[in-house]
């Protein structure tokens, strides 16, 4: 067991970067900003070679209809990886100029992480010796690192003694903010609705699912932003990391360098915790983009507690009429485009939620668990 490591992630654009600086505020904590994204990536793909299947562009996809593998496959697989020397440092060599990597690392310090690698190293022990390695607090407790899109790895992780937290944002002003001012930036180039729908549902499924297990929490931002002290002191808690509540949730936030943070927002800079962004998909979003993503997210925004206006009978009817009306610049994601097909599948599944779980609930819901908690909350 490692007892020693975190791990935060959720959907892009959905705070995993603040809660990340706020955890790494904490006494004893290191965190790292998404410093080997690739590493995800990769074995995630080496996984698919494994089992014959072909290179996919996006291999951390929103696993929506996903029959090519169970998730005990995967974990198989993560337990008997062992990667080379010369795989590490082909890998970081990769993401040497890749804007999804916001940590970097000099030659020196790669070369001193690689050392600590032994051949015995399954794919959590990689990531924990490189936060071990690459942190920026010498005298750290606790070492941590957060990556978006990564919550399949996170029961494997939770397995093998990791702490780990996901959080979850209203998916209408995650893509406000992915499609609004500086969000190309932040999130690359524009993603179908579809895909960024899915890709939110997913995130959504594994926090559900991982709730009652140890050392693992999973909270909203707009709880976050909002009372900051109280959502860090249950996270804390969960997680079993004992640090100062005097402490908890800082007034300030800084970088690694202990420069203030001023912020990754789309829509400009802010200074600490801000609620200024909650709710800015409703002069963000055009009408029929907020309406489809509660259309096919309603069982989902229900069971957080999430505004919705629609009945099922409406959401099936605006899924039907929805146009993509996006450029869509993102190339590789097209079978989550605005099709009839994907609309049938959409209205498919709102009709399958109020249905007993069964042996596709995890086609269709990521987990059967999730399938029974959204039919208990869903008010059709």
């Amino acid at each position: 067991m490692i007892d020693d490591a975190l791990f935060l992630t959720g959907t892009q654009r959905s705070g995993t970067t603040l809660l990340e600086k706020l955890v790494g505020a904490w006494t004893g904590v290191s965190m790292l900003s998404q410093p080997f994204p690739l590493l995800f990536v990769e074995i995630k793909r080496a996984f698919l070679r494994s089992r014959g299947l072909d290179d996919d562009p996006y291999p951390l996809g929103p696993l929506f209809h996903e029959t090519r593998y169970s998730k005990s496959e995967l974990a198989a697989f993560l337990r008997k990886w062992r990667p080379s020397r010369l795989e590490l440092e082909a890998l970081f060599a990769q993401m040497r100029d890749y804007s999804g990597q916001y940590t970097k690392f000099t030659s020196d310090q790669l070369n001193a992480a690689f050392d600590r690698i032994s051949q015995e190293s399954d794919f959590a022990d990689v990531v924990s010796r490189l936060d071990h390695s690459l942190a920026h607090v010498d005298e750290a407790r606790w070492f941590g690192s957060k990556e978006t899109i990564c919550e399949e790895f996170v029961p494997f992780l939770l397995e093998r003694g990791f702490r780990c937290a996901i959080i979850v944002r209203d998916p209408r002003d995650v893509a406000a903010s992915l499609n609004s001012r500086r969000g190309v930036e932040f999130g690359g180039s524009v993603k179908p609705t579809l895909n960024n729908v899915r890709s939110w549902r997913k995130s959504v499924a594994y926090a559900i699912a991982m709730e009652k297990r140890p050392r693992f929490h999973w909270c909203r931002y707009e709880d976050l932003a909002s009372h900051p002290a109280h959502v860090l002191s249950r996270l804390a808690s969960d997680l079993g990391i004992d640090t100062d509540p005097a402490q908890i949730a800082p007034a300030g936030i800084v970088d690694a360098q202990g420069i203030p943070w001023r912020g990754n927002s789309s829509y400009g800079e802010r200074t600490g915790v801000s609620t200024e962004s909650i709710g800015a998909w409703r002069e963000a979003l055009p009408s029929q983009v907020s309406e489809m993503i509660e259309a096919t997210c309603l069982p989902e925004l229900q069971l957080l507690g999430y505004e919705t206006t629609l009945t099922r009978a409406e959401a099936a009817r605006v899924i039907a009429r929805f146009r993509e009306p996006y450029e869509i610049t993102r190339r590789g994601m097209e079978q989550d485009a605005a099709t009839p097909e994907n609309a049938e599948l959409e209205q498919r599944r709102l009709d399958r939620v109020t249905e007993p779980s069964g042996s596709d609930s995890e086609s269709w819901f990521v987990f059967a668990e999730m399938h029974d908690r959204l039919r208990e909350a869903f008010r059709p």
